[in-house]
């Protein structure tokens, strides 16, 4: 029963050993996307001010034929 129970021991250790080395190595791996999420946000502002802008547009359009 002592051999069992040492087996699984190792077993344990061995599985927890595993585990943290692949949590480890995997924030070591880990991609930075700073860059492109900025590059995101300033395409967005970008989007935003001409939707912005054509709303403007037309609504002044609107207002002078009416």
């Amino acid at each position: 029963m002592k051999n069992v129970i040492n087996i699984l021991a190792t077993k344990r250790a061995k599985a927890g050993l595993l585990l943290t080395s692949a949590l480890g190595s995997a924030s070591v791996f880990a991609a930075d996307h700073t860059e492109a999420i900025n590059a995101a946000g300033a395409d967005a502002t970008t989007n935003y001010t001409a939707v912005v802008t054509v709303l403007i547009t037309v609504a002044a359009v609107g207002f002078c034929i009416g």
